[in-house]
């Protein structure tokens, strides 16, 4: 346990990163938004909208250590559905997301059969099932918007495209070559450890420069802010460190 927890304490350091790379990024993408964006993502949240995020929720999901799952609000909608609406516009529109909401049970998943060091375990974190409705939530706001700000050769978020048309177009670029005997490079880029390199920083600044207002990043910020996460071994579980870098993987907001 000693071992896992000092392996992803150091894991989850803060990422060094230049400040003039930043701003050339941000530069690179910035955009102005229609003011429609503005009112639909800081509008508070409905009842029905915390519903839906429920309902949408996949079954038998793996809970976290308070044991509440999705079932739970699935089963007993008409006795919290008030509650629940309330405690999601505290968490979001007033800022109220404690450090117990925003804790996560990090379980290490063996990448093969032959397991020697920590960083031969996928980490994966289990959240909340309060914090995944909000995340939910807030990623069913962004993604009828998405189209606007991402190119439409991005696969990920952009409303209609999908994996399949993204092999499709490769595909559809291949065969012509193989036809014409026309040289042509295709190349397949894997970034190690993905999620786990996203440094906070670059995050929020990427979001402003697409044209989300301060409102709505510090809001995100608060949800990402004095995040901690446990480490669960062979049942037991060890002391919280603290996320300074990365988004969970298991976060519908991904």
């Amino acid at each position: 346990m000693r071992a896992f927890t000092t392996f992803l304490r150091q894991k989850y350091e803060p990422i060094a990163v230049g400040g003039e790379c930043v701003a050339y990024m941000t530069e690179v993408v910035r955009r102005e938004p229609p003011t429609a964006w503005r009112d639909q993502l800081e509008r508070p949240i409905s009842p029905e909208e915390v519903h839906f995020a429920v309902r949408e929720g996949a079954k038998n999901q793996a809970s976290e250590s308070d044991g509440i799952g999705l079932e739970f609000y699935k089963t007993n909608w008409a006795t919290v559905k008030d509650d629940i609406s309330t405690m999601m516009n505290q968490m979001f529109t007033e800022r109220k997301v404690s450090t117990q909401q925003k804790h996560g049970l990090i379980v290490c998943l063996p990448k093969s059969s032959e397991t020697t060091t920590p960083a031969d375990f996928r980490p994966i974190t289990l959240l909340k099932a309060d914090y995944k409705i909000l995340a939910r939530i807030i990623a069913n706001r962004l993604g009828p918007m998405m189209a606007e700000p991402l190119q439409q050769s991005q696969y990920c978020w952009v409303p209609g495209n999908t994996i399949f048309e993204a092999v499709a177009t490769v595909r559809e670029a291949i065969a012509p070559a193989e036809v014409k005997q026309a040289p042509l490079c295709v190349l397949s880029l894997d970034i190690q450890e993905t999620f786990d390199k996203i440094p906070h920083q670059y995050l929020f600044a990427i979001l402003r420069s697409h044209g989300f207002s301060n409102w709505f990043v510090e809001h995100i910020k608060g949800v990402y802010e004095e995040a901690v996460s446990s480490v669960q071994i062979n049942g037991h579980i060890a002391r919280s460190i603290p996320i300074r870098c990365s988004i969970k993987q298991g976060c519908p907001m991904i």
